[in-house]
């Protein structure tokens, strides 16, 4: 499930462009008002939070009007929400207010194709735990190896998505409780079963999903036919003709 959160700027300037931990930390404070259970609800996993952030994104032409969207596939979670981000409620943004004006709830086109990052992705390295970013050695291994870890985590099956293609959109500085990490803006080309790719748009892929990271979306389908091709590395995959769109 997908919720659309439409909002009017009311007072002070735009969000500031490092505005993710601010936005996450709002939403949270606002479900939190809203739940008798906020620590089962809004963390129903060890893993991960039960829901993902986008950031937010002006409507064009309209300059004091924006929106975000939250993912979930937590039934309790999307309540809570369809009770607390009710239009007329307002959000403090850091130095920001806005007015929450509509929502829209949607369950999204999930199929092998092409993704988009609604926020950016964030990765930190095990040992050092530095961020990751596109120019990391073997960052896209590094990232398909982590979404079948998140699913087998969760799903409780061993996880099959593939990423077979990952082109860079630019490199995001964020702050979390200050400090500073890097998190990638992408379009990914993902293969896999439609329940596990359905969990990657309902709770994100990588780290701090509810502070507005790693949020995707599907963008378009592969057209068929598709063929089976063999990839020295990975095995055999499914593939259109011609190769990726």
């Amino acid at each position: 499930m997908h919720i659309t959160v439409q909002l009017r700027r009311t007072e002070g300037r735009d969000p500031l462009y490092d505005h993710n931990f601010l936005l996450g930390s709002a939403v949270y404070h606002l479900l939190q008002e809203h739940s008798d259970e906020v620590s089962d609800v809004l963390h129903d996993s060890p893993y991960r939070s039960a829901y993902v952030l986008s950031e937010i994104h002006r409507v064009t032409g309209k300059p004091n009007e924006s929106w975000f969207r939250v993912g979930t596939s937590n039934e309790a979670v999307a309540k809570n929400i369809e009770k607390a981000l009710v239009p007329g409620t307002q959000m403090n943004i850091g130095k920001t207010v806005f007015r929450i004006t509509g929502i829209l709830m949607e369950e999204p086109v999930v199929r092998p194709g092409e993704y988009v990052t609604l926020s950016p992705i964030l990765l930190l390295d095990k040992k050092t735990g530095k961020s990751l970013v596109y120019d990391s050695n073997n960052y896209q291994k590094i990232l398909e190896e982590g979404i079948n870890a998140q699913i087998k985590n969760n799903l409780k099956t061993k996880g099959e998505v593939r990423l077979l293609h990952i082109e860079p959109q630019g490199v995001r500085r964020r702050t979390i409780r200050e400090r500073i990490v890097l998190a990638q803006k992408a379009r990914l080309l993902l293969d896999g079963p439609e329940d596990e790719l359905r969990f990657l748009v309902n709770h994100g892929i990588g780290r701090s999903p509810s502070l507005g990271f790693g949020m995707v979306v599907g963008t378009k389908p592969w057209q068929r036919p598709f063929r089976r091709i063999k990839d020295a590395a990975v095995g055999y995959l499914t593939m259109p003709i011609g190769g990726p769109p």
